[in-house]
């Protein structure tokens, strides 16, 4: 379904029944990253996965593609659908944005679902590759970028025994326009430092990290979840930074473990 908020058309899917929990996906992707849980999960609670803006269905504007900006689409979309209080997730790059609503709202999540995300913000090398990768969007146009990024979203069993996997990506991502992913690459380089933000966020959390995850190591996954006051940290092997698409199963049960007590 598509939900105005703040002036933009946003789509999102809904589905289940009880505990609200808001699930953003991360950076080239789409909500269709959560399809493989919605089934797993709708019995145990309430799935809404949107689109962020620039991504999927939604509405692709020029930007701004900050993680605040974001931030204030979720709270919006949480208002238009009558969300006092919800857990909020998100992966990768919706994890920066779950960051950036606690900072605002923290008193409306009931909880928290980090995945394969990090809570610091970019060293210098990896500003240097983010301005790489604006430069041959800029230069080649996204399809260059993109073949060379997605790879990196899998571990390598995922890329040796399921490509059909790395394919999906590659169609997820292909309807992302080039002012979107430089407008994202920008907004994630700049965005702040979230570790002085976790020691204050008292909700239970729920902090997931893939063994072979190239992009966001197990090592900052354990210490995010050290810094929280109340985190459960869950590894799953032989997956790398997608685990929805990589090991739903694995995931959704962590998942439904951490809900049901918030649930109850």
């Amino acid at each position: 379904m598509f939900v105005e908020v703040l002036g933009s058309r946003l789509y999102c899917e809904d589905a289940g029944k009880g505990l609200p929990v808001l699930l953003l996906h991360g950076f080239p992707l789409s909500s269709e990253i959560w399809a493989p849980l919605r089934d797993l999960l709708a019995p145990h609670c309430r799935v809404i996965t949107p689109d962020l803006r620039g991504f999927g269905r939604s509405e692709k504007p020029e930007g701004p593609y900050t993680m605040e900006a974001f931030a204030e689409d979720v709270l919006g979309l949480a208002d238009a659908l009558g969300l006092d209080r919800f857990v909020l997730g998100g992966h990768s790059m919706g994890g920066y944005v779950v960051f950036q609503a606690a900072r605002r709202a923290p008193e409306r999540l009931m909880g928290l679902v980090l995945v394969c995300t990090r809570a610091e913000p970019d060293t210098e090398e990896g500003k240097a590759r983010r301005r790489q990768a604006i430069e041959t969007i800029r230069a080649e146009g996204p399809h260059s970028f993109l073949e060379s990024f997605l790879p990196n979203l899998l571990g390598t069993t995922t890329r040796a025994s399921h490509p059909e996997i790395l394919e999906r990506l590659r169609e997820i991502a292909a309807s992302v326009p080039a002012h979107v992913l430089v407008g994202c690459l920008q907004g994630m380089m700049e965005r702040p430092d979230s570790r002085e933000l976790l020691p204050t966020l008292g909700m239970p959390a729920l902090v997931v990290a893939g063994e072979e995850d190239p992009v966001t190591p197990p090592e900052s996954a354990r210490a995010m979840a050290e810094r929280l006051p109340q985190a459960q940290l869950v590894l799953l092997p032989r997956c790398g930074h997608t685990p929805s698409l990589e090991a739903p199963e694995a995931l959704a049960r962590a998942l439904a473990g951490f809900l049901g007590p918030l649930a109850g």
